[in-house]
């Protein structure tokens, strides 16, 4: 069809190439980028199901794997705690435990943190867990029983997490636990103030039932031995814990006075509250360091923690070490014991310290504390308390035991075929949630086993926002969970020091959640006045920091004033391949290929999110120097430059334009008769103002479909150069200021820095009195060309896209 330079393509529809993107979306992590990059706002996201090989952020920093975006999200889309304690309990049998203990990994991986604060998701588990033990909420029978026996020897969460999963799918487990009462480090190793012995016993007995038979005060070498189990049963899975504290091996540790940490804290669980004295000392940083003195001083007593590195390489939680400093718990650092002194008696009066030193980083990640000469000081106390590690109890284990751990191969498989190994037994849990999924994740092994099936655990991709600029997102203030008054604490042993969250909070954080991973990009028509109209900008494709965009067509209009070339190339053959090669060279490969200058060419993109931090000045005045340099008619200039950093300046300039540019699409999109006929003779006056191209990216500018305000014209760029022209230049103004714009934004491009040509500031600017009059406009130089801006983009766009290519025709 010909092309009518004076066709209107001012209403739909709008005839072009099919308009699609191609989205993976096992990679897109619905984070918006491609949204705010768009320059027309011809992209939305929608809701789309969860992708299998995927994982949200909080899940996945999450050791017990729990569903935790399934559950936040059927809170915040109202839905009742009972179906958010379903979804949670799929993974994890212990919520109210969790919610209370856990060191809460998910906070830190929630992709809110790079906003406004990561969700309280510790609050959100424990009232679910909370009302699932108010209500007596039971799990769901077994559909079917098998025939297999699997035997579980210790009720600690690995454990009882191991038996919990067998049991749902219909195995017979007994649980062989030497202790008194279930629990392992969740009835001995926790106090009260932290976990109500009433939380751990109604959640345990829910698992029991299932059907799981358990067995207490059975120890393993006496009443039965790992070969009568392998006998009697399908399947053994190993989780005794490390429930000794290891000793430090200074002599006279078996004094009166002197006790280890988990023994002390046992000892008070079953009510035994020793006789502490005045002073006590514990050494130590982790949690049961922290847990011991925080107990020793609701006994009554002065309490000072010493721990051998830095406060920062403190293992125990920040919040306790906090709470513990409100309590009075005197903390001392680079501090270790060299040596206990005896009083004569059978007690130790006093311990002999030396003051310590950070050294080269050990195989823990963190710097080896090492002795200062002459530093030798004594510490006088009542009573001492060992906290600096923990053991495996090794009896009846001797044949599979190795430097005081079990080995095992990746499917928790020990040595022994069909006896399985995991938690604190194996070395590798340390945390009540890392133990409860190593606990499931033994389950699914032992299931396999018997099943003779391959096990392996699935991996999936992190649905990870750290990279991605947050600006436009709504700020909603984390919901903090409120604590009992010190006073209260100290007063009460079994006192709970942190409250829950109160329902209307427990709503309130829910709605927080980005629901990350659950939305992608899909092509939209422009609001009621234009079709799908789309200028193939490539920018969406460039910007995706997962590289899962695809644009697979050319923007091609079959009527009016705008067409492109007939034909479309073939996949592939838009990208730079400056050498004519067959096929088009791999991106990668053709940049070791070709000049910097090329290099530079080929990559460089347009840039729409920007950081806040100001570009340097010497970095502006380089771009300067490129754009002065630009070739033009001898050495007249028909340009000048004028840099704008004042932030309040350019929101004002950029409020002013906006309010230009809605009167001027008030008129282009109304439909009435009058408005029409002023358009039609617009077309013969200044036919570039109906293109609906521009049209449709003032439209999008009004009215964004990304974050809470209108968009800024100069997308939050720092700085800003306006180019003008020089009405006393020689040169073609329209081919100099190009040439001179070319120079600087590569020149940006290649010193790291983001920019984008800004033509919306220019015709506004160009017919206001006061813009120009603000911007201090005058002839011979009173007119904007466009607008540059200028920064450190918040996401780095710097790889080639397919474009399409102008004709070339050659006459030799």
């Amino acid at each position: 069809m010909a092309v009518n330079k004076y066709s209107i393509l001012s209403d739909p529809p709008v005839a072009t190439a099919p308009f699609t993107i191609a989205v993976d979306e096992d990679r897109c992590i619905g984070c918006g980028l491609c949204v705010r990059q768009c320059p027309c706002q011809t992209i939305m996201l929608v809701e789309r199901p969860y992708s299998e090989q995927q994982e949200s952020a909080c899940r996945h920093a999450c050791p017990a794997g729990v569903d935790i975006r399934g559950y936040v999200q059927c809170l915040s889309g109202g839905g009742s705690l009972e179906e958010a304690w379903r979804i949670v309990t799929q993974t994890n049998p212990f919520p109210a435990v969790t919610g209370r203990v856990c060191p809460h990994f998910c906070e830190e991986g929630c992709n809110r943190v790079y906003h406004d604060g990561a969700l309280n998701l510790g609050g959100l588990e424990r009232a679910v867990g909370d009302y699932g033990i108010e209500q007596g909420l039971a799990f769901e029978a077994p559909q079917k029983r098998l025939r297999y026996k699997v035997a579980v020897v210790g009720a600690g969460p690995s454990g009882m997490s191991c038996a919990y999963q067998l049991a749902r799918r219909g195995y017979k487990v007994s649980v062989y636990e030497a202790s008194p009462m279930a629990g392992g480090m969740l009835r001995w190793a926790i106090p009260d103030y932290r976990l109500p012995e009433a939380v751990v016993v109604s959640e345990i007995q829910r698992i029991l039932d299932l059907g799981v038979k358990l067995k207490t005060g059975v120890t393993l070498g006496d009443e039965v031995t790992l070969a009568s189990l392998r006998q009697d049963f399908d399947a053994v899975y190993l989780a005794i814990g490390a429930g000794e504290s290891r000793p430090l091996e200074i002599g006279h540790e078996d004094a009166i006075n002197v006790m280890g940490g988990l023994e002390f804290l046992r000892g008070v669980a079953l009510g035994e509250h020793p006789p502490l004295g005045e002073r006590v000392v514990v050494f130590g940083g982790g949690n049961t360091a922290l847990d011991a003195a925080r107990v020793a001083r609701r006994l009554g007593s002065e309490v000072t923690i010493a721990y051998r590195r830095s406060a920062s390489e403190m293992p125990a939680l920040a919040a306790e070490v906090r709470m513990a400093r409100e309590e009075g718990v005197a903390l001392e650092f680079l501090v270790a014991p060299a040596a206990f002194e005896l009083d004569g008696k059978a007690t130790v009066a006093s311990v002999v310290c030396q003051r310590m030193q950070l050294g080269e980083v050990d195989a823990t990640g963190r710097p080896r504390p090492v002795p200062v000469a002459g530093s030798d000081f004594r510490i006088e106390a009542d009573t001492f308390i060992v906290a600096t590690g923990q053991a495996v109890g090794g009896a009846g284990l001797e044949e599979l035991l190795d430097g005081g751990t079990i080995p095992r191969d990746a499917g928790f498989q020990t040595s022994l075929e069909g006896v399985f190994a995991g938690g604190d037994a194996a070395g590798s849990a340390g945390t009540v949630s890392a133990a409860i999924g190593e606990g499931a994740h033994v389950a699914r092994a032992i299931d396999a086993f018997l099943r003779k099936e391959a096990f392996a655990n699935p991996e999936r991709r992190e649905i990870s926002y750290a990279d991605v600029p947050m600006q436009g997102r709504e700020v909603l203030p984390r919901a903090e969970t409120a604590s009992l008054a010190v006073d209260e604490r100290i007063r009460d042993l079994q006192a709970e020091v942190h409250l829950p969250l109160k329902p209307d909070q427990v709503r309130f954080e829910a709605q927080r959640c980005f629901d990350c991973g659950r939305h992608k990009p899909e092509f939209t028509s422009v609001i009621r006045y234009f079709g799908k109209i789309c200028i193939a900008c490539h920018n969406c494709e460039a910007i995706c920091p997962q590289q899962a965009l695809k644009f697979p067509h050319y923007y091609k209009v079959d009527q009016g004033r705008w067409t492109t070339y007939t034909g479309i190339p073939d996949p592939g053959a838009g990208y730079p391949n400056p050498f004519r090669e067959e096929v088009p060279p791999d991106a990668a490969s053709l940049a070791e290929r070709v000049t910097p200058v090329e290099h530079l060419i080929y990559r460089r993109r347009s840039n729409r999110v920007y950081k806040p931090d100001q570009v340097p000045e010497e970095l502006v005045h380089r771009i300067l120097e490129a754009g002065r340099f630009a070739p033009s008619a001898g050495n007249s200039q028909p340009w000048e430059f004028l840099v704008v950093r004042d932030r309040d300046l350019l929101t004002e300039i950029s409020t002013e334009c906006t309010k230009l540019l809605t009167y001027f699409t008030k008129l282009y999109q109304g439909r009435d008769p009058l408005r029409q006929a002023v358009k039609k003779s617009m077309v013969f006056l200044k036919p570039d103002s109906i293109d609906q191209r521009p049209m449709v990216a003032i439209q999008a500018l009004l009215t964004p479909k990304f974050g809470q305000d209108q968009l800024d014209i100069f997308f939050g760029a720092p700085t800003v150069i306006f180019v003008l022209l020089n009405q006393m230049g020689i040169s073609k103004p329209l081919f100099s200021t190009g040439m001179c714009c070319q120079n600087m934004v590569l020149t940006a491009h290649a010193l790291g820095l983001g920019t984008c040509y800004t033509g919306f500031a220019a015709e506004p600017v160009n017919i206001n009195s006061r813009l120009k009059k603000i911007l201090g406009l005058e002839w011979p130089c009173d007119t904007v060309a466009t607008a540059i801006t200028v920064g450190y983009p918040a996401v780095t766009v710097d790889h080639p896209v397919e474009r399409e290519f102008p004709r070339v025709r050659w006459i030799r």
